[in-house]
């Protein structure tokens, strides 16, 4: 069974500022709304990712997602939200990184998104509005953060208060060959040192099951 970290260490993180990266929400005046699916019904989310050709996948338990390097430097995936039954244009999406083993928050990115329809009926995350969610590396991670299984939460809400909260286990994994990202994604990496051999992976027993709410 996963180890999931309380609804309420989640909210009081965001309500407290940690988000990263995100454009303030644009006011309900100057976007319309764009309503997916049945307003009246319960909010549905899947979660997808990008990868490195910028293609939308979804994510699968245990799946590798890979980790992209940005202009600003780090490492990085791409999370987005499939979501129906809530307004497709007036909306936020809230991400987090989980260390299953302690329950600990590594990191949250919050930001706005815009779902566009597709022919099954379902809002997709455009490109341009997915979470950039940090990864590494990270000061304070007692493992690894590349070819580790990690918590990824995602919470969408739009602006009628109309929301919904899924995670699933996935695995950030650094492109072939990519020696940098191994080594800045090492659980014992400082920030601004040189690299040197990479120890062995450190992980904990988890589940596999995706877990929606």
């Amino acid at each position: 069974m996963l180890t999931r970290v309380h609804p309420v260490a989640l909210a009081g993180a965001i309500a407290l500022g940690c988000g990263g990266g995100g454009e303030p929400h644009p006011d309900a005046s100057e976007t319309q709304p764009c309503p997916i699916g049945d307003l009246a019904a319960p909010a549905e989310l899947e979660i997808v990712h990008l990868d490195a050709e910028n293609t939308v996948i979804e994510s699968t338990a245990m799946a590798a997602v890979p980790l992209i390097q940005p202009p600003q430097g780090g490492w990085i995936v791409l999370l987005g939200a499939r979501a129906r039954n809530i307004d497709g244009c007036r909306i936020s999406l809230t991400t987090a990184l989980i260390d299953p083993c302690n329950d600990e928050i590594l990191k949250i990115d919050q930001r706005p998104t815009r779902l566009i329809v597709g022919s099954d009926g379902w809002g997709v995350s455009s490109v341009t509005t997915f979470s950039n969610l940090e990864v590494c590396p990270h000061i304070t991670s007692t493992r690894d953060l590349n070819d580790v299984p990690y918590l990824l939460r995602v919470r969408i809400e739009d602006d009628e208060g109309r929301k919904a909260q899924t995670e699933i286990t996935l695995v950030p994994t650094c492109p072939a060959g990519m020696a940098m990202c191994d080594c800045q994604c090492a659980r014992d990496y400082v920030v601004g040192s040189q690299c040197g051999p990479m120890p062995a992976h450190d992980s904990c027993d988890l589940g596999v099951t995706a877990s929606p709410r």
